[in-house]
């Protein structure tokens, strides 16, 4: 079906019906919404249920995005994209029911504490959705990370896989540009143990695949980050969260998603011409895949300050620390690939998802 515009207000709280779907249970909460454990009332089916809080805490664009998620979502037909079921208004709340995947996000799939406790990995406890609600059905903080694939932006960011500290811990220190402290050569192993690194190219070459696809047709993703990607209790990925996908033909004009003198998407796994407001394809969403690889490979992400005039500044101008300071052990492949893909000329960088495809196979 398809979304009908939101009412001008409703009521504070929830329904317990939307659609065709019961909620069971909260998952997590954003700042614009929540996300929900919810059953098909006919064939019993899980899902998961996005729904916006009611107007005016929720604005027309939020509403939009939503809108705009389904409508693309409900073309995609591939194993690695997450399929949508629904979407619509019930009582002034908007919402979008999609596949439930159980399981944890690329950043704490590639975590390396499942190395050292895999079972982790097999259960998927500190993300599946009846573990990480606590009795009062409310959400921790493990539900907030998890949910980051449904919602906006987490509560709190962290700074790679590893989560450092910063060298400094003076807070206004840290606010203007964090200074990642050296990792150490224990952290260092962890990230290069062989059966992280098998188990990284498995996903990322998943994760390409869904790219392929999406940018087959004539797609751009705008927002490529770890929370992102989900990983489920087979290993199987799903790119997730379509909110800012536009198509390539649209570059060359305003985007209605956009709100004037902002620009949409996540400032850390942005690409310098959408951190510019500059028309891009889908080369910008490799540079994000570029990000991503890098912080999975050193530990923290390439660009690491806080605030974001400085974060954007590192992002346009300057180079990622190089890996013989960060992880000089690293996959020497797959540090190649990431600074391909990280790249600031998008002529530079890999031309197609197809070319990273081959980097990552390559023997």
């Amino acid at each position: 079906m398809t979304p009908a515009t939101p009412a001008p207000y409703a009521r504070s709280v929830p329904p317990h019906r939307v659609g065709s779907y019961e909620i069971v249970s909260v998952v997590g909460r954003g700042g614009i919404g929540t996300v929900y454990r919810a059953r098909h009332l006919e064939t019993g089916e899980l899902a998961a249920v996005k729904l916006l809080g009611p107007a005016p805490a929720v604005d027309a664009t939020a509403a939009r995005r939503l809108a705009r998620e389904y409508e693309v979502l409900r073309t995609l037909h591939h194993p690695n994209v997450v399929r949508v079921f629904d979407a619509g208004v019930t009582e002034g709340y908007s919402y979008l029911a999609m596949e439930l995947v159980e399981g944890l996000d690329l950043r704490a799939y590639l975590s390396p504490a499942l190395d050292a406790d895999p079972s982790l990995a097999a259960d998927a406890e500190p993300f599946a959705l009846d573990a990480i609600t606590g009795s009062t059905g409310e959400p921790g903080p493990d539900a907030i990370r998890a949910l980051a694939a449904m919602m906006d932006e987490p509560e709190t960011e962290e700074l790679g896989v590893l989560a450092p500290r910063p060298a400094s811990g003076d807070d206004e220190d840290l606010a203007a540009c964090a200074r990642v402290a050296p990792l150490s050569e224990e952290q260092r192993a962890a990230l290069n143990r062989p059966v992280r690194v098998a188990r990284m190219r498995g996903v990322l070459e998943q994760v390409v695949d869904a790219l392929e696809y999406v940018h087959g047709r004539g797609l751009v993703h705008r927002d490529l980050k770890p929370s992102n990607v989900m990983v489920d209790d087979t290993r199987r990925a799903r790119l997730m969260d379509f909110g800012l996908v536009k198509l390539e033909a649209e570059r060359d004009v305003d985007d209605a998603l956009t709100q004037a003198g902002h620009i949409v998407g996540t400032y850390r796994y942005m690409s310098p011409e959408q951190a510019q407001g500059h028309p891009v394809d889908a080369r910008s969403d490799l540079y994000s895949l570029g990000v991503i690889l890098y912080e999975l490979l050193a530990g923290v992400p390439p660009f690491s300050a806080r605030d974001p005039v400085a974060l954007w500044h590192e992002i346009l101008d300057l180079p990622p620390p190089p890996f013989a300071e960060v992880n000089p052990g690293a996959d020497p492949a797959l540090v190649r690939l990431a600074l391909h893909l990280l790249e600031k000329d998008p002529a530079r960088r890999p031309q197609s998802a197809a070319e990273v495809r081959r980097a990552l196979t390559a023997p």
